[in-house]
Formats: structure tokens, sequence, C-alpha cells
């Protein structure tokens, strides 16, 4: 099974993949807020789910932050922690060196890796350099034959799936998240906000460093005027960043805000019964 991505707009992409078997699963691997070049980036956990990802056939998305980036020369959030392979000893730009690694490092996920959404991180750095990190990453990474496309902070992805002319069609609505950490009641009231917003069948938000998922249930009469459920999915990804494994400094340990839930979620769609469905469950740690 392959993956066709075809990027509609900025912040509008189309994923098609077509099953042979019913024992096939079209899997999903849903990250976000990686901070792919802070020395705290736990990598190889990072390297474990993508190589699940790959042995499971998965396409993945990230939905921003895949970069700290926040070590270049006059960034006011600069904190002096640096992987050696990102100071200007290392014989390039700050950010040119933490790009062109993270190609290199992401490279053997090319055929899975479909997107990449920017964060809070990414668009601070566009405003105050007028670099587009997300979209150098996604560039370089076809460039090199893999199938990656970049997306947008509030962005709209369409998976289409089809086994024996039997279609289904998810439409994902990812907003990489706003605000600070603030209570569980206030990010799940995000949720709604979204929904009324944007109409999907999935919504997907990170930022936050939090995980969470739980359904919803959605009543509307059909064209044959009667009455029907559609589920609606909401999801909220993890973090690669983990400030607590070693004791050590970190914002949010400086700050007391507990240690923070590590990794992604898994979507599974698969066909049973003349239906379509789809599960969600978390990666491992």
């Amino acid at each position: 099974m392959k993956y066709t991505i075809t990027r509609k707009s900025g912040n509008v992409q189309i994923i098609d993949a077509q099953i042979k078997s019913v024992r096939q699963h079209v899997p999903m691997l849903a990250l976000s807020d990686l901070h792919f070049d802070n020395p705290k980036c736990n990598r190889d956990l990072l390297k474990r789910h993508l190589d699940q990802a790959v042995k499971r056939n998965a396409f993945i998305c990230i939905f921003g932050d895949l970069f700290c980036a926040m070590e270049g020369a006059g960034d006011p959030r600069a904190s002096k922690s640096i992987r050696p392979e990102h100071m200007p000893s290392a014989g390039g730009p700050y950010l040119d060196l933490i790009v062109h690694e993270a190609v290199e490092w992401f490279k053997p996920y090319g055929q899975h890796l479909a997107l990449v959404c920017p964060g809070n991180h990414e668009t601070s750095v566009l405003k105050r350099h007028e670099v587009d990190l997300t979209d150098r990453f996604a560039h370089m990474m076809r460039s090199s034959g893999a199938i990656t496309v970049s997306g947008g902070y509030g962005n709209f992805c369409k998976v289409r799936l089809e086994y024996q002319k039997n279609k289904s069609q998810t439409t994902i609505y990812s907003h990489h998240g706003y605000g600070g950490s603030a209570s569980w009641g206030r990010q799940t009231n995000a949720f709604q906000k979204y929904m009324t917003q944007c109409r999907a069948d999935m919504y997907i938000a990170g930022h936050i460093h939090r995980k969470e998922t739980f359904p919803h249930v959605q009543a509307y009469i059909d064209t044959r005027n009667k009455v029907k459920q559609r589920k609606i999915d909401f999801i909220r990804t993890g973090t690669y960043k983990d400030e607590f494994r070693d004791g050590a400094a970190g914002w949010a340990n400086e700050r007391a805000m507990g240690a923070r839930p590590l990794g992604g979620y898994w979507v599974e769609w698969y066909f049973r019964n003349r239906n379509w469905y789809r599960k969600i469950y978390e990666t491992d740690i």
C-alpha cells in the first residue's frame, strides 16, 4: 500500500490510499511538539515510534513544533541550551544547521512522513527572521524523494481510502494550539471552539504538551430524512521534549508544571462488515 499526497493549498491536503485485503489497516501516526533540535528531545523514543510507523506501513503527520529553534542570534527566548552540532563552530548559520540535520535524520522515513505543519516555534522564527522552517524542511525532504508536504497552523487534511469500491473519507482539522498550559477544562473547551468554527470528522491539537482523546457524537438528518449519527474524534498529542528525564532545570520544570506525557497517538482505519471504522490509541513509552 502506497500513499499519495496532494497539496491543494497551503492549508489543504488530500491523502489517498487503497487497501487490497480486508485484513489491512491504514494507520496514521499523529505527533506534535517534537522540539527535535532541543537537547531534551527524546530522540530514542521518537525513533522507536517512527520505526514502528514504517513497520506498520503508516503515514506520519506532525502537527506543529517539529523544531524548537530558539537559539538563533537575537532571539529573546534563547537559553543557550543547544546541541553541539548546531553550534557556530559546526560551520553554518544556526537555522540552516537545524533544518539540514533534521532532513538527514528523517530521510529514512521519507516514504511515510506525509505532512508537517508549523507550530508557534516555527511561526516565531518566520516573524523574526522571515524564514519558513516547515516549508524549507518539507521542500528539502521532497527533493530527496520523500512524499512530505507542508501544511498550515490551522489545517485541513482529507484522508480518502478505498477497498473494492467501498470508499471512506475522513476530514481532519488540526490547529497547533494557543495560550499557555491552562486547566483541562479550558483546553477541552478549545476543541468545542474548533468544532463550531470548522466542520471535520477529527480534530487534532498539540502545543500544551498534554495528551487526551475522546469521542463525540453528532446527530443529523440524511437525504432520506432519517436521523443518523456521525462520530467525531478529538485528539490532543503529547511531546518528545523530556525535561524531567535527568531532573535538570528546564522551562516546565522551573515552573513546577510537572512531567509531560511523551509520544503521540495512532489512528487506524479498517474495513469490516461493509463499513469503514477507525480506532485511536496511544503510542508506547
